[in-house]
Protein backbone atom coordinates (compact mmCIF):
# COMPACT_ATOMS: atom_id res chain seq x y z
CA UNK A 1 0.00 0.00 0.00
CA UNK A 2 1.15 3.52 -0.73
CA UNK A 3 2.14 5.61 2.29
CA UNK A 4 2.69 9.31 2.99
CA UNK A 5 0.67 10.41 0.00
CA UNK A 6 2.79 8.56 -2.56
CA UNK A 7 1.43 6.26 -5.20
CA UNK A 8 3.99 3.51 -4.74
CA UNK A 9 3.14 0.65 -7.04
CA UNK A 10 -0.45 1.73 -7.72
CA UNK A 11 0.22 3.91 -10.74
CA UNK A 12 2.15 1.33 -12.81
CA UNK A 13 -0.26 -1.40 -11.67
CA UNK A 14 -3.37 0.53 -12.69
CA UNK A 15 -1.81 1.70 -15.96
CA UNK A 16 -0.78 -1.86 -16.73
CA UNK A 17 -4.31 -3.13 -16.12
CA UNK A 18 -5.76 -0.30 -18.22
CA UNK A 19 -3.39 -0.95 -21.12
CA UNK A 20 -4.13 -4.67 -20.99
CA UNK A 21 -7.88 -4.05 -20.99
CA UNK A 22 -7.58 -1.68 -23.95
CA UNK A 23 -4.96 -3.47 -26.03
CA UNK A 24 -5.92 -7.08 -25.28
CA UNK A 25 -9.58 -7.48 -24.20
CA UNK A 26 -10.69 -10.65 -22.45
CA UNK A 27 -13.38 -11.46 -25.03
CA UNK A 28 -12.16 -13.09 -28.23
CA UNK A 29 -14.44 -11.01 -30.45
CA UNK A 30 -13.06 -7.86 -28.81
CA UNK A 31 -9.53 -8.91 -29.64
CA UNK A 32 -10.48 -9.73 -33.23
CA UNK A 33 -12.19 -6.34 -33.66
CA UNK A 34 -9.19 -4.53 -32.18
CA UNK A 35 -6.76 -6.36 -34.45
CA UNK A 36 -8.97 -5.56 -37.45
CA UNK A 37 -9.08 -1.86 -36.51
CA UNK A 38 -5.32 -1.82 -35.95
CA UNK A 39 -4.69 -3.32 -39.40
CA UNK A 40 -6.98 -0.75 -41.02
CA UNK A 41 -5.16 2.08 -39.22
CA UNK A 42 -1.80 0.70 -40.33
CA UNK A 43 -3.05 0.67 -43.93
CA UNK A 44 -4.42 4.21 -43.60
CA UNK A 45 -1.18 5.39 -42.02
CA UNK A 46 0.79 3.81 -44.84
CA UNK A 47 -1.55 5.47 -47.36
CA UNK A 48 -1.05 8.87 -45.73
CA UNK A 49 2.73 8.36 -45.75
CA UNK A 50 2.56 7.46 -49.44
CA UNK A 51 0.60 10.64 -50.22
CA UNK A 52 3.03 12.75 -48.22
CA UNK A 53 5.96 11.21 -50.11
CA UNK A 54 4.26 11.73 -53.49
CA UNK A 55 2.56 15.07 -52.93
CA UNK A 56 3.18 16.16 -56.50
CA UNK A 57 1.01 13.33 -57.83
CA UNK A 58 -1.95 14.32 -55.63
CA UNK A 59 -4.19 17.16 -56.93
CA UNK A 60 -3.96 20.47 -55.07
CA UNK A 61 -1.73 19.19 -52.29
CA UNK A 62 -4.48 16.95 -50.98
CA UNK A 63 -2.17 15.14 -48.57
CA UNK A 64 -1.21 18.35 -46.80
CA UNK A 65 -4.86 19.40 -46.56
CA UNK A 66 -5.75 16.02 -45.12
CA UNK A 67 -3.06 16.34 -42.44
CA UNK A 68 -4.52 19.71 -41.48
CA UNK A 69 -8.06 18.29 -41.48
CA UNK A 70 -6.94 15.57 -39.06
CA UNK A 71 -6.54 18.22 -36.37
CA UNK A 72 -10.23 19.04 -36.58
CA UNK A 73 -11.15 15.36 -36.61
CA UNK A 74 -9.14 14.73 -33.45
CA UNK A 75 -10.74 17.63 -31.60
CA UNK A 76 -14.27 16.71 -32.61
CA UNK A 77 -13.66 13.03 -31.89
CA UNK A 78 -12.45 13.79 -28.35
CA UNK A 79 -15.53 15.85 -27.57
CA UNK A 80 -17.93 13.35 -29.15
CA UNK A 81 -16.50 10.42 -27.22
CA UNK A 82 -16.52 12.16 -23.85
CA UNK A 83 -19.70 14.24 -24.10
CA UNK A 84 -21.98 12.21 -26.40
CA UNK A 85 -24.28 10.44 -26.02
CA UNK A 86 -23.87 11.51 -22.40
CA UNK A 87 -21.26 13.41 -20.45
CA UNK A 88 -18.64 11.03 -18.99
CA UNK A 89 -17.64 12.20 -15.50
CA UNK A 90 -14.14 11.95 -14.04
CA UNK A 91 -13.95 9.48 -11.15
CA UNK A 92 -11.34 8.73 -8.50
CA UNK A 93 -9.35 5.63 -9.48
CA UNK A 94 -8.57 4.87 -5.81
CA UNK A 95 -11.04 5.00 -2.89
CA UNK A 96 -10.83 7.74 -0.27
CA UNK A 97 -9.58 5.43 2.47
CA UNK A 98 -6.37 4.75 0.53
CA UNK A 99 -3.54 6.99 1.82
CA UNK A 100 -3.07 8.68 -1.55
CA UNK A 101 -3.24 12.44 -1.98
CA UNK A 102 -5.86 14.09 -4.14
CA UNK A 103 -3.26 15.41 -6.58
CA UNK A 104 -1.76 11.98 -7.17
CA UNK A 105 -5.24 10.53 -7.51
CA UNK A 106 -6.01 13.22 -10.09
CA UNK A 107 -2.79 12.51 -11.98
CA UNK A 108 -3.67 8.81 -12.06
CA UNK A 109 -7.19 9.55 -13.26
CA UNK A 110 -5.81 11.74 -16.06
CA UNK A 111 -3.36 9.10 -17.29
CA UNK A 112 -6.00 6.37 -17.16
CA UNK A 113 -8.45 8.62 -18.98
CA UNK A 114 -6.02 9.14 -21.86
CA UNK A 115 -5.67 5.40 -22.48
CA UNK A 116 -8.66 4.56 -24.67
CA UNK A 117 -9.08 2.39 -27.74
CA UNK A 118 -9.83 5.39 -29.94
CA UNK A 119 -6.71 7.31 -28.89
CA UNK A 120 -4.50 4.24 -29.18
CA UNK A 121 -5.80 3.60 -32.71
CA UNK A 122 -5.26 7.23 -33.75
CA UNK A 123 -1.79 7.19 -32.20
CA UNK A 124 -0.94 4.05 -34.17
CA UNK A 125 -2.18 5.70 -37.36
CA UNK A 126 0.02 8.76 -36.82
CA UNK A 127 3.09 6.76 -35.82
CA UNK A 128 2.84 4.61 -38.95
CA UNK A 129 2.50 7.73 -41.10
CA UNK A 130 5.46 9.34 -39.32
CA UNK A 131 7.59 6.22 -39.79
CA UNK A 132 6.74 6.16 -43.51
CA UNK A 133 7.20 9.89 -44.08
CA UNK A 134 9.75 11.17 -41.54
CA UNK A 135 10.27 14.40 -43.50
CA UNK A 136 6.69 15.40 -42.56
CA UNK A 137 7.47 15.34 -38.84
CA UNK A 138 6.24 18.87 -38.32
CA UNK A 139 2.60 18.49 -39.43
CA UNK A 140 2.39 14.95 -38.03
CA UNK A 141 4.00 16.09 -34.78
CA UNK A 142 1.37 18.83 -34.58
CA UNK A 143 -1.27 16.13 -35.06
CA UNK A 144 0.15 14.26 -32.08
CA UNK A 145 0.08 17.42 -29.95
CA UNK A 146 -3.50 18.15 -31.03
CA UNK A 147 -4.51 14.59 -30.10
CA UNK A 148 -3.03 15.07 -26.62
CA UNK A 149 -4.40 18.60 -26.26
CA UNK A 150 -7.94 17.59 -27.30
CA UNK A 151 -7.99 14.81 -24.71
CA UNK A 152 -6.65 17.21 -22.09
CA UNK A 153 -9.25 19.88 -22.88
CA UNK A 154 -12.01 17.29 -22.60
CA UNK A 155 -10.61 16.04 -19.29
CA UNK A 156 -10.33 19.57 -17.90
CA UNK A 157 -13.95 20.37 -18.63
CA UNK A 158 -15.23 17.06 -17.29
CA UNK A 159 -13.08 17.42 -14.16
CA UNK A 160 -14.52 20.84 -13.35
CA UNK A 161 -18.04 19.56 -13.94
CA UNK A 162 -17.37 16.48 -11.80
CA UNK A 163 -16.28 18.51 -8.78
CA UNK A 164 -19.03 21.10 -9.24
CA UNK A 165 -16.74 23.93 -10.35
CA UNK A 166 -18.41 24.89 -13.63
CA UNK A 167 -18.35 28.55 -12.49
CA UNK A 168 -14.62 28.40 -11.81
CA UNK A 169 -12.42 30.69 -13.96
CA UNK A 170 -10.62 27.61 -15.30
CA UNK A 171 -13.86 26.46 -16.91
CA UNK A 172 -14.18 29.72 -18.84
CA UNK A 173 -10.52 29.54 -19.86
CA UNK A 174 -10.96 25.99 -21.18
CA UNK A 175 -14.01 27.07 -23.14
CA UNK A 176 -11.89 29.92 -24.53
CA UNK A 177 -9.31 27.36 -25.69
CA UNK A 178 -12.08 25.41 -27.45
CA UNK A 179 -13.25 28.59 -29.19
CA UNK A 180 -9.67 29.28 -30.25
CA UNK A 181 -9.46 25.74 -31.63
CA UNK A 182 -12.71 26.27 -33.53
CA UNK A 183 -11.40 29.49 -35.04
CA UNK A 184 -8.06 27.93 -35.95
CA UNK A 185 -9.43 24.70 -37.40
CA UNK A 186 -12.25 26.34 -39.32
CA UNK A 187 -9.68 28.35 -41.36
CA UNK A 188 -11.96 31.40 -41.08
CA UNK A 189 -9.03 33.47 -39.83
CA UNK A 190 -6.72 34.32 -42.75
CA UNK A 191 -4.08 36.45 -41.05
CA UNK A 192 -0.92 34.37 -40.30
CA UNK A 193 -0.22 36.05 -36.97
CA UNK A 194 -3.77 35.53 -35.71
CA UNK A 195 -3.75 31.94 -36.95
CA UNK A 196 -0.51 31.23 -35.09
CA UNK A 197 -1.86 32.80 -31.89
CA UNK A 198 -5.05 30.73 -32.09
CA UNK A 199 -3.04 27.55 -32.75
CA UNK A 200 -0.81 28.15 -29.73
CA UNK A 201 -3.81 28.89 -27.50
CA UNK A 202 -5.72 25.87 -28.80
CA UNK A 203 -2.84 23.40 -28.40
CA UNK A 204 -0.84 24.69 -25.43
CA UNK A 205 -3.72 26.26 -23.50
CA UNK A 206 -5.38 23.03 -22.27
CA UNK A 207 -2.01 21.57 -21.22
CA UNK A 208 -1.17 24.65 -19.15
CA UNK A 209 -4.66 24.74 -17.63
CA UNK A 210 -4.34 21.07 -16.72
CA UNK A 211 -1.21 21.86 -14.72
CA UNK A 212 -3.00 24.74 -13.00
CA UNK A 213 -5.96 22.48 -12.16
CA UNK A 214 -3.63 19.82 -10.78
CA UNK A 215 -1.96 22.31 -8.47
CA UNK A 216 -5.02 24.31 -7.46
CA UNK A 217 -7.86 21.77 -7.41
CA UNK A 218 -6.02 18.50 -6.85
CA UNK A 219 -6.78 18.35 -3.13
CA UNK A 220 -10.49 18.77 -3.85
CA UNK A 221 -10.51 15.60 -5.96
CA UNK A 222 -12.25 13.49 -3.32
CA UNK A 223 -15.64 11.95 -2.71
CA UNK A 224 -16.59 14.96 -0.60
CA UNK A 225 -16.50 17.29 -3.61
CA UNK A 226 -17.36 14.93 -6.48
CA UNK A 227 -20.92 15.46 -7.65
CA UNK A 228 -23.31 12.52 -7.97
CA UNK A 229 -25.93 12.20 -10.65
CA UNK A 230 -29.56 12.03 -9.49
CA UNK A 231 -31.04 8.55 -9.46
CA UNK A 232 -34.08 9.56 -11.49
CA UNK A 233 -34.52 12.34 -14.01
CA UNK A 234 -37.85 14.04 -14.77
CA UNK A 235 -39.27 13.00 -18.10
CA UNK A 236 -38.84 15.45 -20.92
CA UNK A 237 -42.13 17.26 -21.63
CA UNK A 238 -41.75 16.89 -25.39
CA UNK A 239 -40.99 13.19 -25.01
CA UNK A 240 -44.04 12.75 -22.78
CA UNK A 241 -46.34 13.86 -25.62
CA UNK A 242 -45.06 11.21 -28.03
CA UNK A 243 -46.56 7.79 -28.66
CA UNK A 244 -45.13 4.82 -26.70
CA UNK A 245 -43.21 3.47 -29.70
CA UNK A 246 -41.59 6.86 -30.38
CA UNK A 247 -40.66 7.17 -26.70
CA UNK A 248 -38.96 3.76 -26.78
CA UNK A 249 -37.25 4.56 -30.08
CA UNK A 250 -35.85 7.95 -29.07
CA UNK A 251 -34.85 6.91 -25.55
CA UNK A 252 -32.73 4.11 -26.94
CA UNK A 253 -31.59 5.51 -30.27
CA UNK A 254 -31.32 9.31 -30.05
CA UNK A 255 -27.57 9.23 -29.18
CA UNK A 256 -26.71 7.17 -32.25
CA UNK A 257 -29.04 9.18 -34.49
CA UNK A 258 -27.53 12.43 -33.21
CA UNK A 259 -23.97 11.23 -33.75
CA UNK A 260 -24.85 10.04 -37.26
CA UNK A 261 -26.21 13.51 -38.03
CA UNK A 262 -23.10 15.18 -36.59
CA UNK A 263 -20.85 12.94 -38.70
CA UNK A 264 -22.93 13.79 -41.80
CA UNK A 265 -22.57 17.52 -41.19
CA UNK A 266 -18.85 17.36 -40.45
CA UNK A 267 -17.93 15.14 -43.39
CA UNK A 268 -20.03 17.03 -45.93
CA UNK A 269 -18.70 20.40 -44.77
CA UNK A 270 -15.10 19.15 -44.96
CA UNK A 271 -15.75 17.69 -48.42
CA UNK A 272 -17.19 20.99 -49.61
CA UNK A 273 -14.10 22.84 -48.35
CA UNK A 274 -11.73 20.39 -50.00
CA UNK A 275 -13.43 20.04 -53.39
CA UNK A 276 -10.59 20.24 -55.89
CA UNK A 277 -12.28 22.14 -58.70
CA UNK A 278 -11.44 20.70 -62.07
CA UNK A 279 -9.67 17.75 -60.48
CA UNK A 280 -12.90 16.52 -58.91
CA UNK A 281 -13.52 15.83 -55.25
CA UNK A 282 -10.53 14.13 -53.59
CA UNK A 283 -12.83 12.97 -50.76
CA UNK A 284 -15.25 11.18 -53.09
CA UNK A 285 -14.66 7.92 -51.24
CA UNK A 286 -15.95 9.47 -48.01
CA UNK A 287 -18.54 11.87 -49.41
CA UNK A 288 -20.98 9.25 -50.67
CA UNK A 289 -21.41 7.46 -47.34
CA UNK A 290 -22.35 10.65 -45.51
CA UNK A 291 -24.41 12.06 -48.41
CA UNK A 292 -26.55 8.94 -48.68
CA UNK A 293 -28.54 7.95 -45.54
CA UNK A 294 -26.20 5.02 -44.90
CA UNK A 295 -24.77 5.92 -41.47
CA UNK A 296 -28.14 6.11 -39.74
CA UNK A 297 -29.08 2.64 -40.96
CA UNK A 298 -25.80 1.00 -40.00
CA UNK A 299 -26.01 2.59 -36.55
CA UNK A 300 -29.70 2.03 -35.72
CA UNK A 301 -32.32 1.23 -38.33
CA UNK A 302 -30.86 -2.02 -39.64
CA UNK A 303 -31.88 -3.42 -36.25
CA UNK A 304 -34.99 -1.38 -35.47
CA UNK A 305 -37.00 -4.20 -33.88
CA UNK A 306 -34.02 -5.05 -31.68
CA UNK A 307 -33.59 -1.41 -30.66
CA UNK A 308 -37.23 -1.23 -29.54
CA UNK A 309 -37.25 -4.81 -28.29
CA UNK A 310 -39.90 -4.29 -25.58
CA UNK A 311 -42.40 -2.75 -28.04
CA UNK A 312 -41.73 -5.47 -30.62
CA UNK A 313 -42.05 -8.27 -28.07
CA UNK A 314 -45.34 -6.82 -26.82
CA UNK A 315 -46.66 -6.65 -30.38
CA UNK A 316 -45.70 -10.27 -31.05
CA UNK A 317 -47.30 -11.50 -27.81
CA UNK A 318 -50.55 -9.61 -28.36
CA UNK A 319 -51.14 -10.00 -32.09
CA UNK A 320 -48.24 -11.90 -33.66
CA UNK A 321 -46.84 -10.76 -37.00
CA UNK A 322 -49.33 -8.39 -38.60
CA UNK A 323 -49.27 -5.33 -40.81
CA UNK A 324 -49.07 -3.27 -37.60
CA UNK A 325 -45.43 -4.36 -37.30
CA UNK A 326 -44.71 -3.15 -40.82
CA UNK A 327 -46.49 0.14 -40.17
CA UNK A 328 -44.44 0.51 -36.97
CA UNK A 329 -41.25 0.17 -39.04
CA UNK A 330 -42.43 2.80 -41.53
CA UNK A 331 -43.65 5.21 -38.82
CA UNK A 332 -40.31 5.18 -37.02
CA UNK A 333 -37.79 4.85 -39.83
CA UNK A 334 -39.62 6.98 -42.39
CA UNK A 335 -39.40 10.40 -40.65
CA UNK A 336 -35.76 9.82 -39.66
CA UNK A 337 -34.90 8.84 -43.23
CA UNK A 338 -36.76 11.88 -44.61
CA UNK A 339 -34.88 14.23 -42.26
CA UNK A 340 -31.55 12.64 -43.26
CA UNK A 341 -32.32 13.16 -46.96
CA UNK A 342 -33.46 16.76 -46.40
CA UNK A 343 -30.19 17.56 -44.64
CA UNK A 344 -28.28 16.07 -47.59
CA UNK A 345 -30.34 18.13 -50.06
CA UNK A 346 -29.78 21.35 -48.11
CA UNK A 347 -26.03 20.86 -47.72
CA UNK A 348 -25.51 19.82 -51.35
CA UNK A 349 -27.37 22.87 -52.69
CA UNK A 350 -25.79 25.28 -50.20
CA UNK A 351 -22.17 24.09 -50.20
CA UNK A 352 -21.44 22.34 -53.50
CA UNK A 353 -21.26 23.58 -57.12
CA UNK A 354 -24.19 23.04 -59.45
CA UNK A 355 -22.52 20.27 -61.41
CA UNK A 356 -22.98 18.03 -58.34
CA UNK A 357 -26.69 18.72 -57.94
CA UNK A 358 -27.73 15.79 -60.19
CA UNK A 359 -26.60 13.56 -57.29
CA UNK A 360 -29.88 14.48 -55.60
CA UNK A 361 -31.51 11.81 -57.75
CA UNK A 362 -29.58 9.18 -55.79
CA UNK A 363 -31.40 9.95 -52.54
CA UNK A 364 -34.77 8.32 -53.38
CA UNK A 365 -32.97 5.30 -54.86
CA UNK A 366 -30.78 4.89 -51.79
CA UNK A 367 -33.75 5.47 -49.46
CA UNK A 368 -35.79 2.68 -51.05
CA UNK A 369 -32.79 0.33 -51.05
CA UNK A 370 -31.90 0.98 -47.43
CA UNK A 371 -35.52 0.66 -46.31
CA UNK A 372 -35.67 -2.81 -47.84
CA UNK A 373 -32.34 -3.90 -46.36
CA UNK A 374 -33.29 -2.43 -42.98
CA UNK A 375 -36.50 -4.47 -42.96
CA UNK A 376 -34.55 -7.63 -43.75
CA UNK A 377 -32.10 -6.91 -40.95
CA UNK A 378 -34.77 -5.91 -38.43
CA UNK A 379 -36.76 -9.11 -38.99
CA UNK A 380 -34.16 -11.78 -39.72
CA UNK A 381 -31.04 -10.41 -37.97
CA UNK A 382 -32.53 -8.71 -34.92
CA UNK A 383 -30.25 -8.30 -31.90
CA UNK A 384 -31.39 -7.65 -28.37
CA UNK A 385 -29.82 -4.41 -27.10
CA UNK A 386 -29.27 -4.33 -23.37
CA UNK A 387 -27.47 -0.98 -23.16
CA UNK A 388 -27.68 2.42 -24.76
CA UNK A 389 -26.20 2.95 -28.19
CA UNK A 390 -22.94 4.89 -28.06
CA UNK A 391 -19.76 5.29 -30.08
CA UNK A 392 -18.25 2.13 -28.60
CA UNK A 393 -21.01 -0.27 -29.62
CA UNK A 394 -23.20 1.34 -32.28
CA UNK A 395 -22.21 -0.73 -35.29
CA UNK A 396 -22.08 -3.91 -33.19
CA UNK A 397 -25.77 -3.53 -32.35
CA UNK A 398 -26.85 -4.30 -35.90
CA UNK A 399 -26.14 -7.23 -38.19
CA UNK A 400 -22.67 -7.03 -39.71
CA UNK A 401 -23.99 -8.70 -42.87
CA UNK A 402 -26.83 -6.22 -43.37
CA UNK A 403 -24.52 -3.30 -42.57
CA UNK A 404 -22.02 -4.57 -45.15
CA UNK A 405 -24.78 -4.94 -47.76
CA UNK A 406 -26.00 -1.41 -47.00
CA UNK A 407 -22.52 -0.02 -47.57
CA UNK A 408 -21.90 -2.10 -50.70
CA UNK A 409 -25.20 -1.20 -52.37
CA UNK A 410 -24.80 2.45 -51.37
CA UNK A 411 -21.35 2.52 -52.97
CA UNK A 412 -22.68 0.79 -56.08
CA UNK A 413 -25.46 3.36 -56.47
CA UNK A 414 -23.01 6.23 -56.10
CA UNK A 415 -20.14 5.02 -58.28
CA UNK A 416 -22.16 3.42 -61.11
CA UNK A 417 -21.83 5.62 -64.21
CA UNK A 418 -25.23 4.68 -65.73
CA UNK A 419 -28.51 5.87 -64.26
CA UNK A 420 -30.44 2.98 -65.78
CA UNK A 421 -28.20 0.54 -63.87
CA UNK A 422 -28.71 2.50 -60.66
CA UNK A 423 -32.50 2.47 -61.05
CA UNK A 424 -32.47 -1.25 -61.91
CA UNK A 425 -30.32 -2.12 -58.88
CA UNK A 426 -32.50 -0.07 -56.52
CA UNK A 427 -35.66 -1.64 -57.95
CA UNK A 428 -34.35 -5.19 -57.56
CA UNK A 429 -33.21 -4.67 -53.97
CA UNK A 430 -36.45 -2.90 -53.06
CA UNK A 431 -38.59 -5.66 -54.56
CA UNK A 432 -36.83 -8.26 -52.40
CA UNK A 433 -38.63 -6.68 -49.43
CA UNK A 434 -41.80 -8.40 -50.65
CA UNK A 435 -40.47 -11.66 -49.19
CA UNK A 436 -40.38 -10.51 -45.53
CA UNK A 437 -43.55 -8.44 -46.05
CA UNK A 438 -45.46 -11.50 -47.26
CA UNK A 439 -44.19 -13.65 -44.41
CA UNK A 440 -45.23 -11.02 -41.89
CA UNK A 441 -48.69 -10.67 -43.39
CA UNK A 442 -49.10 -14.46 -43.23
CA UNK A 443 -47.97 -14.46 -39.58
CA UNK A 444 -45.58 -17.32 -40.33
CA UNK A 445 -44.63 -19.23 -37.22
CA UNK A 446 -40.97 -19.78 -38.13
CA UNK A 447 -40.27 -16.08 -38.57
CA UNK A 448 -42.29 -15.20 -35.48
CA UNK A 449 -40.39 -17.69 -33.33
CA UNK A 450 -37.03 -16.61 -34.79
CA UNK A 451 -37.73 -12.94 -34.09
CA UNK A 452 -38.94 -13.74 -30.57
CA UNK A 453 -35.82 -15.82 -29.92
CA UNK A 454 -33.54 -13.05 -31.22
CA UNK A 455 -35.18 -10.47 -29.00
CA UNK A 456 -34.87 -12.68 -25.95
CA UNK A 457 -31.24 -13.74 -26.66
Amino acid sequence: MAHNGTLGHFLPYLLGRRLKAVLWPDAGEGRAALIFLALICVLYGAGLAFMLNHDNAIPSSFAQKLVVALNGIFYVSALLVDFMPSYRPVQRPLPDHFPVSGRLNLLTAFLLDLVTVRRVILLLFLLVALAGAPHAWRPLGLNLLVLLSAGTASFNLRLLLSIGRWRHPLFALNVLCLLAAAGWLSTLVAQPLATTALAVLAVAGPLVLWGVALGGLGEKFSARYLTTAPESKPENQLLARLSPEWKAYLRKCWPALSIALVFKLIILVICSRMTAGRHGDPLNGVFWMSFLPTIGFTYVNNNLFGAIGAVTANEIVRLGLTKRLLLLYIRLVGPVLLLDCLVSVTLLIALFPQHRWPLLGLLPLAAATLLALGLWGSLYKAKAIGKSLDLANMRGNASNLINLLSIVFGAALFFMPWWWARIALAAVVTLTAWVPVRRVLRNEGDLRRQLWHDLKA
